[in-house]
């Protein structure tokens, strides 16, 4: 599914549209141009991720029109429960006007880098 950028994702602002591709339940793919990010979706491990956007943003992004889907960037590592998680910035997608953003949630005190490990047990583990 291909996505118009309303917002870039920081550091990203050459990215105009990207392509989504779920991989399952929880992670997906987003792909631009010139960049790949791997995503979460934050409410498969986590209940108390919780949020709101300023008018401005969501009249923007058409959120109360469409189906919305939040996601965080995960940065990748080996072994793959360090792997983190960005709460601080999560990507909103509105499905129905196939547009997205970033937005940083700097009223809120959540991590930009929160293991994976906080939230997923390691089966391997006694």
């Amino acid at each position: 599914m291909k996505f118009k950028v309303v917002y870039s994702i920081l550091g990203f602002e050459d990215e105009k549209e990207y392509v989504l591709e779920q991989i399952d339940d929880m992670f997906y793919k987003l792909k631009g141009k010139n960049v790949e990010f791997t995503l979460i979706n934050p409410f498969t491990i986590r209940k108390d991720y919780d949020f709101e956007v300023d008018e401005k943003f969501a009249e923007n992004l058409n959120l109360e029109k469409g189906n919305i889907l939040v996601l965080n960037i995960l940065t990748l590592q080996n072994p793959f429960l360090e792997t983190t998680v960005n709460f601080a910035a999560p990507v909103i997608l509105n499905l129905k006007d196939k547009l997205m953003a970033q937005v940083v949630l700097d009223k809120y005190n959540y991590s930009l880098a929160k293991p994976l490990k906080d939230f997923i047990k390691d089966n391997n583990e006694n």
